[in-house]
């Protein structure tokens, strides 16, 4: 099946808004926060007076269950968004035509309650189902659907909500490494590669340098070792960290004009101007060592990176939640659909099953429930928590022990609202 540039499953884009000048420093701000780059361009945000027109809102999530930002600019709730770096596709003229797979794919997860940032890498050969479409590389889900199929396919690979995206086009990453003056790596080895077709050209030598846009893109599009992939997935980890080192320096405020140029193009995303500001915010009070990094866990196979299940539950339940695995999977869950809609337990029990929960019943309430709530029976006050969060901010109450179960979940109709 061949991915169409304007395929029905893609989010149908919202009227431009007339976006205050105070997005100007925003975007850079979101960006550098994805990466926990942190207050440079924060602070450029701040005093910048031009006006941006390169963000486009799409497909925002349902007010309902969405995390929820302080009016004083402060994060209150975990927060995930998906970074998609799109590619370039040639004809067999070498014409660009308008259909892009994702290039990089990154799931960052911004915790306030661990004060930390964890980034998780999903290698682009990633065996996965996407909706609609079929089981193929992960990478696809862009071109036959653009940011809202590839939600849905990430969602339904890891179990976890995305609540928002960010997308950058294939220039980005280039100009944004050039308008911060370069970034320190070292090189661990060296590093030659041509691709003609595709004006890719990579001449590194092994040691400590800073690296222009052009060097820092081959840095981390250079595959051809051993590791393949997951090599380049490295690279991109250690060079981000790098980043944010860099744009952790004060000095970075004085190149805000170069870095709001640099995301005038081909970036889009769903978060507003305020939750720009507020991820910002969040990520340049951190430190390097509150950046936690990941690579989605697997094994080589023919043609795909093969996740591993088990590793990828407990990298999931770890990152994303906080949550030792081995408690989970010792904490036995009942689910009950008081929700009057057909399936509904079922399909939450598969879910909480993927993410690692033992699920030891799912069951009809006796009768309706007017709201979610998840009953802790037996002191697991920890996973009560996390249970509620994956329901939409379920109430947590203290329910009667009972005869093989831990903690009960009340499915009621509001959660029919969630994910």
């Amino acid at each position: 099946m061949a991915p169409t540039p304007h395929d029905p499953a893609s989010p149908a884009p919202r009227r431009r808004r007339p976006w205050p000048w105070l997005l100007a420093w925003m975007l850079p701000a979101l960006v550098v926060a994805l990466f926990g780059f942190g207050l440079g361009a924060y602070l450029y945000l701040v005093v910048s007076g031009e006006t941006f027109t390169g963000t486009r809102e799409v497909d925002r999530p349902a007010q309902d269950g969405s995390p929820s930002f302080s009016w004083n600019l402060r994060l209150t709730d975990r927060v995930t968004v998906l970074l998609i770096g799109t590619d370039i596709t040639l004809d067999h003229r070498r014409r660009i035509v308008p259909v892009a797979r994702a290039d990089t794919l990154l799931l960052a997860v911004f915790d306030p309650g661990r004060d930390r940032i964890s980034v998780l890498s999903i290698p682009r050969d990633t065996r996965a189902h996407i909706p609609g479409v079929g089981t193929m590389k992960i990478n696809a889900a862009y071109a036959f659907g653009g940011p809202g199929l590839t939600i849905r396919t990430v969602e339904e690979l890891l179990g976890v909500r995305v609540d928002y995206y960010v997308k950058l086009g294939p220039q980005s990453f280039v100009k944004l490494v050039d308008a911060i003056g370069g970034v320190e790596v070292d090189v661990e080895k060296d590093m030659k590669y041509t691709d003609t077709w595709a004006g890719l050209y990579i001449d590194l030598k092994k040691g400590r340098q800073v690296l222009n846009g052009r060097q820092a893109e081959g840095y981390i599009r250079f595959r051809k070792d051993a590791l393949g992939d997951i090599g380049r997935v490295e690279r991109q980890q250690k060079l981000l960290l790098a980043l944010f080192r860099k744009m952790k320096q004060p000095a970075m405020v004085l190149r805000a004009p170069q870095l709001l140029r640099a995301f005038t193009e081909n970036t889009q995303t769903n978060l507003t101007v305020g939750e720009l500001i507020t991820l910002a915010l969040f990520a340049s009070r951190l430190e390097p060592t509150d950046i936690h990094t990941a690579t989605l866990p697997g094994t080589f196979a023919p043609g795909y990176w093969e996740p591993d299940w088990p590793r990828v539950r407990q990298v999931v339940t770890s990152m994303v939640y906080g949550v030792d695995p081995e408690v989970l999977a010792a904490t036995r869950v009942e689910v009950l659909n008081g929700s009057g809609i057909p399936g509904a337990a079922r399909r939450t029990a598969a879910r909480l099953q993927q993410l690692g929960f033992h699920v030891v019943r799912v069951g009809t309430a006796p009768q309706r429930a007017e709201e979610t709530v998840v009953f802790d029976r037996s002191g697991r006050r920890e996973v009560a928590r996390l249970l509620a969060d994956l329901l939409g901010k379920a109430l947590v109450t203290t329910g009667a022990s009972a005869d093989g179960v831990d903690i009960t979940v009340l499915l009621a109709r509001d959660y029919s609202a969630h994910r």
